[in-house]
Order: structure tokens, then C-alpha cells, then sequence
């Protein structure tokens, strides 16, 4: 259980901070690729945000569970339909998802333990 209820919270506005860094970034090189780096990172937060959402609800071990695997199965929609519909340019696309996905690894690092020791 977490210590510190804000810490999947915290996770997500990392994720948000980290992707807009790259959407700003990329509007030196164009709109386009600024638009596909939204598409890639949000493909990835916006799951993640609802994740988070509903796991600070729950405690059961079944529930966090299967939202896991649904959060997975959002982020995989997602991704595949941002690919089909809008045709994002690769590098802005696959550079904020690789961002937002590294985050979701590295980001429990940043800030205070989140977890009780016993």
C-alpha cells in the first residue's frame, strides 16, 4: 500500500511535465512534429491518468490487477488509433511516447519513497 497517496498522482504530472517539455521542443522544428509528440505522449498519460484515478479508489489486489492490464490494453487502442487516424510524423510521435514510457520506469525515483517498509 502507498505511504504516499499523491505518488501515482505525481507519476502523472511528471509524465505531463516531461511530454510538453518535448511538444515545446519540437515546435522549433514544426507544428507537425509538435502535434505527432502530443498524439505519442498522450496516447501513453491520458491511460496512465485514468489508471491512476482509479486505483486510488481500489485496494484489492484482483481490481489493481485487471486495471493494470486494461490500462494496457488503452494504452495499445490508443497508440494504434492515433497511428490510423492521423498519420503522425514519426520522430515527434515515437520521441515523446519513448519519453512518456521512460517516465513511467525512471519517475518512482523523483521525490520520496512511496512505499511502506515493515
Amino acid at each position: 500500500m502507498f505511504a504516499d497517496e499523491r505518488a501515482p498522482r505525481r507519476l502523472v504530472i511528471i509524465q505531463v511535465a516531461s511530454v510538453f517539455v518535448i511538444v515545446l521542443g519540437l515546435l522549433f522544428v514544426g507544428t507537425a512534429q509538435s502535434l505527432a509528440a502530443m498524439l505519442g505522449g498522450g496516447s501513453v498519460v491520458l491511460p496512465n491518468a485514468w489508471f491512476a484515478f482509479r486505483m486510488h479508489r481500489t485496494r484489492k489486489a484482483g481490481t489493481i490487477l485487471g486495471l493494470g492490464i486494461l490500462k494496457i490494453l488503452l494504452v495499445i487502442a490508443c497508440l494504434a488509433l492515433a497511428l490510423a487516424l492521423f498519420e503522425p510524423e514519426p520522430t515527434g510521435f515515437f520521441a515523446a511516447l519513448a519519453v512518456a514510457l521512460l517516465v513511467q520506469i525512471f519517475g518512482p525515483m523523483v521525490g520520496p519513497r512511496s512505499w511502506k517498509t515493515e
